[in-house]
């Protein structure tokens, strides 16, 4: 059984858990958040005209409405999260690469111990 000295020894094991830990909170607060602005911009919905005018003199709007600029703000916070989202999940996976390959050459170290002590027996 490999003691926790050892196990902190290695510094690939101390990364990938680091990792697992730090992705699995990107991951959980931008799945909550990725939800949130979801549902504010499904509220805020910019209203679209419904018909398209074509006459010359009619007033053009170049500035977007407080109720557009809010749903556009809640948009790239939209995208920022999905980001944050995927490189959880990077994170995540990377980390359980790391610690696997950590645990694995332990096991090996361990075995290749209890064999040469065995053999000197």
């Amino acid at each position: 059984m490999m003691t926790a000295s050892r196990l902190y020894k290695s510094y690939l094991l101390v990364t990938g858990v680091t990792l697992i830990v730090l992705g699995l909170g990107n991951y959980l607060t931008a799945v909550f958040k990725v939800e949130h602005y979801q549902v504010t911009m499904a509220e805020i919905a910019p209203q679209v005209r419904t018909t398209a005018s074509f006459s010359l003199n009619e007033e053009r709007h170049y500035f977007p409405s407080e109720a557009r600029e809010r749903w556009e703000i809640a948009r790239a916070k939209l995208d920022f999260y999905h980001v944050v989202l995927s490189v959880g999940r990077v994170m995540v996976g990377i980390g359980a690469v790391c610690a696997a390959i950590a645990l694995l050459r332990r096991r090996r170290q361990s075995a290749r111990l209890f064999h040469t002590g065995v053999a000197r027996a």
